[in-house]
């Protein structure tokens, strides 16, 4: 027994050392170290506790109850016990060491409040004083934490960028009862953020961008409260969601029967029927949605395509349990949410604003229909509009040409 507890000391202080020595030398790189002890100390538990149900059976077969058995019996349950323990550590750790790089004066990743729930936003700029960028995400349910803070960099001299974490996502994930969400709640909760921004920073307004779902929130919230902001900018801007889907599944099956992709035919072939709804709607719209961003990324006229699921799970803003609820809000809150948009045309409802408005959309974009844009943005009366084209990008300009985006946004910001 004595042997045995050293061993578990021995493995312990192994699994913390090597965590605290990655957390302190390896800094945003660390997070890819929990990652792959956690997924170690999965896989030795799950072993574990398949000896210790082994053992347990052969214990109970054993109508004598042989000693060695019940000693066996007994070492697998305490290794089970001590493998599980280590495994809520290392949650632990990569919950309570999440943050956002300190590349700028101003890094901080916080929960507040927002109506009575506990959300979180990250923060990066240089200046206090600057003005404030509230950066809207797409989704439902998507999260582009890591994203825009590299992607986004370049403004953080100048303004003070913030990238809220919506309910149903990741960090934010459990804020709101999922089967509550609505678009009219995003709404809301935008609205209070928007309040908190302006206090905090001592802010009269501020600048808005959302990005595909996020620029539908963005387009409401500028409707809504002009007041609160000084311009709106919209980038993979959706119009009519309903038609959006029917464009895409189109796309997708006239790509599909160009390059005689025969299995991705039969998987779109297959769909029921277009806007898909049902309790869970994420795997199928994936059918299409997926194929044309992977389609994308071919794509010789989109310069980059760099975001992927992998960078936000192994991000350091992200511990073990807000991947694990990133990857729960693409299935969830998407499927519960995104199909209470259907019937939603923004050309219909939303063409009268009191603030500018600015479409930067990529030429070669498949998921937000540059033809919608178009139609979108001629409706559209404002103090100031502009439709910007970034022609060597897909659904994300502001990845695929981040550099240009960012000088258009100042250009257009700075006036203000």
């Amino acid at each position: 027994m004595k042997n045995t507890f050293k061993k578990i000391l021995f493995v312990l202080l192994f699994v913390l050392g090597f965590n605290a020595i990655a957390t302190l030398f390896m800094a945003d790189k660390a997070f890819v170290v929990y990652w792959v002890f956690f997924a170690i100390l999965l896989i030795a538990t799950v072993i574990c506790l398949l000896a210790l149900l082994i053992t347990g059976i052969i214990s109970l077969a054993k109508h004598n109850n042989k000693a060695g058995v019940h000693s066996l019996f007994k070492k697998e349950l305490l290794w089970s016990t001590v493998l599980i323990a280590l495994l809520i550590i290392q949650v632990v750790i990569s919950q309570v060491f999440a943050h956002t790089p300190n590349t700028a004066h101003l890094a901080s990743l916080e929960k507040i409040e927002i109506n009575g729930t506990r959300q979180a936003i990250s923060i990066r700029g240089e200046s206090e004083d600057n003005p404030v960028i509230l950066f809207l995400a797409g989704g439902p349910g998507g999260s582009q934490i890591q994203a825009t803070r590299e992607n986004l960099s370049e403004l953080e001299s100048d303004y003070t960028i913030v990238n809220w974490e919506q309910t149903g996502v990741g960090k934010s994930y459990n804020a709101h009862p999922i089967k509550s969400l609505t678009p009219d709640v995003y709404v809301k909760d935008a609205h209070a953020l928007t309040q908190y921004l302006k206090e905090r920073f001592n802010q009269e307004k501020i600048y808005l961008m959302g990005e595909s779902w996020g620029s539908y929130l963005g387009v409401r919230l500028s409707k809504q409260y002009p007041e609160d902001y000084y311009a709106f900018i919209g980038t993979g801007q959706m119009v009519d969601f309903s038609e959006t889907e029917q464009y895409c599944y189109d796309l997708a099956l006239s790509l599909a029967r160009e390059n005689n992709d025969q299995q991705q035919i039969k998987a779109l072939e297959n769909l029921d029927e277009i806007p898909i709804k049902g309790k869970n709607i994420s795997l199928e719209i994936g059918t299409y949605l997926v194929y044309l961003h992977n389609m994308m990324g071919r794509d010789s006229n989109i310069q980059q395509t760099d975001w992927n699921t992998f960078k936000i799970i192994f991000s350091p803003e992200y511990g073990i349990i807000d991947s694990i609820n990133y990857l729960k809000g693409l299935y969830f809150t998407f499927s519960h949410v995104y199909q209470q948009l259907y019937g939603t045309d923004l050309r219909e409802s939303h063409s009268d604003f009191k603030i500018p408005i600015y479409f930067l959309h990529g030429r070669h974009d498949f998921n937000a229909p540059t033809y919608l844009v178009k139609e979108y943005f001629e409706k559209i009366i404002a103090p100031e509009k502009k439709l910007i084209w970034f022609e060597h990008s897909g659904h994300n300009p502001w990845i695929n040409e981040s550099k240009l985006f960012q000088e258009k946004v100042k250009a257009l910001f700075d006036k203000f």
